[in-house]
């Protein structure tokens, strides 16, 4: 019975050897595959540590290059700022956060190289009754650039006009995010702009005085020829616009040749002011009296007809009889004739009317008052 082989035996002998040795190759595949599978993981680690070891390097190059373009750029603005001796203020509404450049704080009196701390700057604006945070909060509504305007007294004691020119700028909802403003020293524009406009006024008040010299008689101080006739014809305009009257009075002293040839030119000439001074105590206000010729003169009357230009002159040749004596010069007389102003009279017709009339008071013995045809 031993050396008996059952056939059965054998191939379950063989069965289980196959298995054992399929089991082996199985599992010796899985390990491969697996320990494949795990190197390939590691290389897609060992790959991504290494991306992202690029991009953080790239990234510390970005933001070195971005923090070193900002420190040039920072160093552009000073360098701007003191050419150009300007400052620039910023200011955030949410925060209330001021910031100020360098240039900022020169315009202030305070060097750039002292520590400029939290609380400086309102102590700075509150020095100088300065309220610029309010004056901006008040302007965030403003799609424009605006402006403002203030004195301070430096903490270097020197005085500076200073302009704020302000912008808001803006998110994308249309809300304030910052406030940007430059400042500027507009101390040395001001001073020119009022020295300019004192020098414009010195030019306008020299050539108002030149140009009154121009139309004033020297020696009476009345207006002269050339003022007068240019008067005249603007009041003949004005009287026809307004359908008013006017009256022209022409006088002169009578025998004052005699005068100068008696008493001397320069007691000519005092009469001649003497009669000046009385004549313009005679006018009204819109009259106008000038010295015409040596010894005559004009009286202009807006307003007045024939009747009321005989009163006046009936009484400035009285009061020229009363109290025109001067000195060694006894009182003299004067002539006058006057002439209204008609439908087809210019200035220069009525003129010759009324000298006309002068020279018939002249003729009929002096010292009287003629009316002009």
């Amino acid at each position: 019975m031993s050396a008996y082989a059952s056939p059965v035996g054998s191939r379950t002998a063989a069965y289980s050897g196959d298995a054992l040795f399929v089991g082996q190759l199985i599992g010796s595949d899985a390990l491969i595959v697996f320990s494949a599978l795990m190197a390939l993981v590691a290389a897609a680690a060992t790959g991504f540590y290494l991306a992202a070891k690029r991009e953080a390097h790239a990234a510390a190059d970005l933001a070195q290059s971005r923090s070193h373009f900002h420190a040039k750029a920072m160093q552009t603005v000073a360098v701007v700022e003191d050419i150009a001796g300007i400052g620039v203020w910023q200011f955030d509404p949410t925060s209330g956060i001021q910031e100020w450049s360098k240039g900022m704080r020169r315009l202030f009196g305070i060097n750039h190289t002292e520590p400029f701390v939290e609380g400086d700057a309102e102590t700075l604006l509150f020095a100088n009754n300065v309220d610029l945070i309010g004056s901006v909060s008040e302007r965030l509504s403003e799609q424009e650039g605006y402006d403002l305007h203030f004195d301070i007294y430096g903490f270097d004691g020197v005085h500076r006009s200073l302009c704020v020119q302000a912008k808001n700028t803006r998110s994308q909802d249309g809300t304030v995010v910052r406030v940007v403003a430059v400042v500027r020293d507009i101390t040395e524009q001001l001073q020119r702009e009022r020295d300019l406009e004192g020098s414009r006024a010195a030019a306008m008040l020299e050539a108002s005085r030149a140009l009154e010299l121009a139309e004033t008689d020297a020696l009476t101080g009345l207006a002269n020829r050339r003022r007068i006739m240019d008067r005249l014809d603007r009041m003949v305009m004005e009287a026809r616009e307004a359908d008013t009257s006017l009256a022209l009075i022409m006088f002169d002293i009578d025998h004052f040749k005699q005068v100068n040839d008696t008493y001397g030119h320069l007691a000519g000439d005092e009469v001649l002011k003497s009669i000046a001074r009385i004549a313009e105590a005679q006018t009204r206000e819109g009259d106008i009296v000038g010295r015409v010729g040596g010894e005559e003169f004009v009286w202009v009357v807006p307003g007045a007809n024939e009747a009321l230009a005989r009163i006046m002159s009936e009484r400035l040749r009285h009061a020229v009889a009363m109290e025109s004596a001067t000195g060694p010069v006894p009182a003299v007389t004067m002539s006058a004739g006057f002439a209204e102003l008609y439908g087809g009279d210019t200035s220069l017709s009525l003129f010759a009317r009324a000298d006309s009339a002068l020279y018939e008071a002249k003729d009929a013995g002096r010292n009287q008052v003629r009316m002009a045809a």
